[in-house]
């Protein structure tokens, strides 16, 4: 496995920068905000973000971001954040590539960074999801399997947090990561399984823990077969918790990680 280079810093960016100017927001002022705080600093890699539930480009996977229905708003923070990334898309820019090229011009390298079981549901419950589909905030998939969501037997906050014990659920974020690994030419791809760390039923993290080394392994084979193809490697991060003991409660198995060499980076 291709040993990333030492970074004096990460800095980790949601996404934000996309509503910081009112639509339409321009192609080189979208740069210019996302790059602002890392100019002419000890920052060596910048880890970007690809959304929550939606993707931020037309994806075969999930639900691009503003179009699942019509693109209706709550609010004009909400409407500035999505329509300048459509927009760009109207004009035919691609915010990810551009974001990329700029930081190679910064001598950064550029990582995608993928939640990958993301709640920002206010601990909405499984009864829940029709207001909720119905309001736009939750994925057409999610209301539509309800028994693939944790629901009562985690904390009642993250009860709409997917199973990962559900296999379609893992294939589903598989498919997903490796999109967003051939989609564009990042230097790495950051599994941030702490976005968030409910993936399973209370207490059964440790028992089914190979299943989510399972798929680490997977995503791994694949970033090391994509980077043979590119002539360049593809890095991999994680990001777990802060202990091995609540690594363990969750279900990442870092010992395993770490003599398989299944993660370049890891970050507690």
């Amino acid at each position: 496995m291709p040993i990333p280079p030492r970074y004096q810093i990460i800095y980790n960016w949601d996404g934000a920068p996309h509503g910081y100017s009112p639509a339409p927001q321009s192609r080189d002022d979208f740069l210019a905000k996302a790059y602002a705080p890392l100019k002419d600093t000890q920052v060596g890699a910048l880890f970007w973000s690809t959304g929550g539930q939606g993707s931020r480009w037309p994806s075969e996977v999930v639900e691009f971001i503003g179009q699942e229905r019509d693109r209706p708003y709550a609010s004009a923070a909400a409407y500035n954040s999505t329509e300048n990334i459509l927009q760009m898309y109207d004009r035919g820019e691609d915010p990810q590539k551009a974001l990329i090229a700029r930081g190679r011009e910064l001598g950064l390298d550029v990582y995608a960074s993928v939640r990958m079981n993301d709640n920002h549901f206010g601990g909405a419950q499984v009864g829940d999801l029709g207001a909720l589909y119905k309001a736009h905030r939750v994925e057409q998939l999610r209301f539509e399997h309800p028994e693939w969501v944790l629901g009562e037997r985690t904390s009642e906050w993250f009860a709409l947090s997917w199973n990962m014990a559900v296999p379609q659920i893992r294939q589903r974020r598989f498919n997903h990561v490796e999109e967003i690994c051939r989609r564009y030419d990042w230097d790495g791809v950051e599994l941030d399984w702490q976005r968030h760390a409910f993936h399973f039923p209370d207490d059964e993290g440790y028992r089914l823990r190979y299943l989510l080394t399972d798929l680490q392994r997977a995503i791994r084979r694949m970033t090391e077969a994509l980077g043979k193809e590119r002539g360049r490697p593809v890095y991999l991060a994680a990001r777990v918790a802060g202990s091995l003991e609540m690594c363990r409660r969750i279900g990442y198995d870092i010992p395993v990680w770490i003599d398989e060499r299944l993660v370049g980076i890891l970050i507690p």
